[in-house]
Order: structure tokens, then C-alpha cells, then sequence
């Protein structure tokens, strides 16, 4: 597990040093084939699924589910990055809606030291959610979250 949660962020800093060099569209299409590996679905299509749809996709992959989620929530907010880097309004609302959902279902089960910098990124997401914070779903995991039981 370790050896492909290297090569995931070896991935994640080639799709961001592309953006920084201005490749948007290259970085995008990396960030998209990575889905597909991933998971079997580009980041498009997934994002046009449910939080729900997602978990129970994601409920079919037994042990790798948490990596794989984890992972999923990167890509994410990359893709949001690529987005607003190519001044694209309105395009990365979604992305933090899933990547949101992704980790608040997650981040108990990942380790001791992981646990503070997802829960950073969870408290920083829970204000990108917008109008879809009354969203069923979202608004159990945003009460978990606020409570204390995503812990």
C-alpha cells in the first residue's frame, strides 16, 4: 500500500508541476487518466454520479477503498485547481462536494499523523460547499464532522 501511495503522489506533484508550467489541458488529462486507473471512471463522469453513488462504487473495492478515496479527494481538488487556474467559473463546486464526501467517510481510518492534515482539509472544504451543504447526504457528514464522530 505504501509503495502505490508514492507512486499517487509522485502522480499528483507531475499533474501540478504541469500546471505550473501552464499545461492546464495536459495536467488535466493526466488527472483524468489517473481516475480511470484509479477507479475506472474519469473524473467527469464520477463527478456527474451522487456522493452515494460514489461510496457504494467505492464499497465494491473491499480494502483499498480508503486509499482509493483518499486518492479520488486529490484528484479532486487538483482538477478544482486546474479549473480555477484556467479561470473556468462555477466548474469546481462539485469537486469539493465529492472530495468533502470522499474524506469525511474516510478519515477515521487513516493514521494517527494523516488524521490532522485531512481534518484540516475537511474544515477548509465544509466552507466551499455552498448550497449544497442541506444536501441529505452532505448535511450527515457535515453534522458528523461538526459533532465530533468523524473522528
Amino acid at each position: 500500500m505504501l509503495r502505490m501511495i508514492e507512486q499517487i503522489a509522485a502522480m499528483l506533484a507531475r499533474i501540478l508541476a504541469k500546471k505550473q508550467a501552464g499545461q492546464i489541458a495536459e495536467a488535466r488529462s493526466e488527472a483524468e487518466n489517473l481516475s480511470v486507473q484509479n477507479i475506472g471512471l474519469t473524473l467527469t463522469e464520477l463527478k456527474r454520479l451522487s456522493p452515494e453513488a460514489v461510496a457504494q462504487l467505492l464499497d465494491k473495492m473491499g480494502g483499498l477503498r480508503t486509499i482509493r478515496a483518499v486518492t479520488l479527494a486529490e484528484l479532486l481538488l487538483v482538477d478544482a485547481e486546474l479549473y480555477e487556474a484556467d479561470k473556468i467559473p462555477n466548474q469546481s463546486l462539485s469537486n469539493y462536494v465529492h472530495a468533502f464526501c470522499l474524506l469525511a467517510d474516510e478519515v477515521d481510518k487513516l493514521s494517527r499523523e494523516e488524521q490532522p492534515f485531512y481534518r484540516a482539509k475537511l474544515d477548509l472544504l465544509a466552507g466551499r460547499l455552498g448550497d449544497l451543504k442541506t444536501h441529505p447526504y452532505i448535511k450527515a457528514r457535515l453534522r458528523d464532522f461538526g459533532t465530533g464522530k468523524i473522528q
